[in-house]
């Protein structure tokens, strides 16, 4: 089962995204990504884009000592596949944000309520379009399309 579904980050970027951190706080996500969706239904896997490399911009950071992160641009093309809606409000999509480092008692979810300040220049970075996937016994990312019938 698709977890969720977004821009996930390799290693070398990873290490940028932690050294532009005024303050790395002591947990560090295992997988850095943007969600585009959680808990996507069928009609919501977009198999189209799954797998290809987008350009994006950290464009502000924000960090209260819980939550350490970046809100992102996004690029035209995938503003369409971004459904994250305020779990409180569900007719609002969240920020397009990442979350970079935690404290020991946060949730990664709240970094959307983090006040971002702006860079003083937007960051290209590149990542590429997956899925989490949550089998029975497994948890991993995947870069290929997914169906509910497929196996690792």
């Amino acid at each position: 089962m698709v977890s969720y579904e977004g821009i996930f980050f390799d290693k070398d970027t990873i290490e940028l995204i932690h050294s532009l951190e005024t303050k790395r706080l002591a947990k560090v996500n295992d997988e850095i990504h943007c969600t585009f969706k959680y808990h996507p239904n069928e009609g919501e896997i977009f198999n189209d884009i799954v797998g290809k490399n987008y350009e994006i911009f950290l464009i502000e950071y924000g960090n209260d000592g819980m939550n350490s992160g970046f809100q992102i641009s996004l690029p035209e093309e995938l503003i369409p596949y971004y459904l994250n809606y305020d779990e409180q409000n569900p007719n609002i999509l969240k920020i397009p944000h990442i979350t970079a480092s935690l404290s020991q008692n946060a949730k990664a979810s709240d970094t959307k309520n983090l006040k971002f300040t702006p860079l003083e220049k937007p960051i290209k970075i590149i990542g590429k379009f997956g899925s989490w996937i949550k089998d029975e016994n497994n948890e991993y990312l995947s870069y290929s399309s997914y169906s509910k019938n497929k196996t690792r």
